[in-house]
């Protein structure tokens, strides 16, 4: 099993997870370096959908005008970000890094009441889910270059969740086409973690479908340049 190591700033934001879980899939534990700790990669995994439940939360509070509510729970979103950078790869790191960035300047605007249009956290929210799409669609493809088919379909199947949450965010209707490849990228995804029914043709096809609708996603979100 691979650990990954990561600082105790960020290793606050896993007070929400039990810590029964921990104990249930470390098997030989492993001594981390004084002020880090040791999470399995498997199990950051298991909660792709806790960044998406943060910002749905940021922005009911947003709404309600409970500012510093809202601004905690983008910085809990934040914070599920940089465990995920820990274990990117150098082109998926800078994107969740810059995501980062604009997520921890959004909290700040929040809190300080200069942020006033909820399209603003909509935006950002959306990218940071096209960020983190990007981040598990590359990880599926190294691990499929080492043949490793569970790791491949679990970053898959989180690739998927996050592509899905971005589209949503951007406020537009998925395309046909995108949604057939989100469906058929979960459906690869469940094959390959349960270990039969896949071939690899189509696990090489369907890494390139959705690192392709990753990338339109982006585009369509990009920030506007200034003139």
């Amino acid at each position: 099993m691979r650990f990954i190591a990561w600082g105790l700033a960020i290793a606050l934001a896993l007070a929400i997870i039990p810590a029964g879980v921990w104990a249930a899939t470390s098997t030989s534990p492993q001594k981390a370096p004084e002020g880090w700790v040791l999470v399995e990669e498997d199990v950051v995994l298991v909660f792709s959908d806790e960044p998406g439940e943060h910002f749905q939360k940021g922005r009911e509070s947003f709404l309600k005008k409970d500012l510093k509510a809202a601004a905690h729970e983008i910085r809990e979103a934040a914070a599920f970000l940089k465990l995920e950078a820990g274990r990117a790869t150098a082109e998926g790191k800078k994107a969740l890094l810059a995501s980062i960035r604009e997520l921890e300047k959004l909290a700040e605007g929040v809190e300080r009441g200069t942020v006033t249009a909820v399209k603003d956290l909509d935006a950002l929210f959306a990218r940071a889910h096209q960020a983190l799409a990007k981040h598990h669609h590359l990880k599926a493809a190294a691990s499929w270059a080492k043949k490793a088919a569970k790791k491949t379909g679990q970053d898959l199947k989180a690739a998927a969740i996050h592509l899905e949450h971005g589209l949503a965010w951007t406020g537009h209707k998925a395309e046909a086409g995108g949604i057939a490849v989100i469906n058929g990228t979960r459906l690869l995804a469940g094959k390959l973690i349960a270990g039969v029914g896949w071939v690899p043709a189509e696990v090489g096809k369907g890494i390139t479908a959705v690192g392709e609708e990753v990338e339109k996603l982006g585009k369509k979100i990009e920030p506007a340049k200034r003139p």
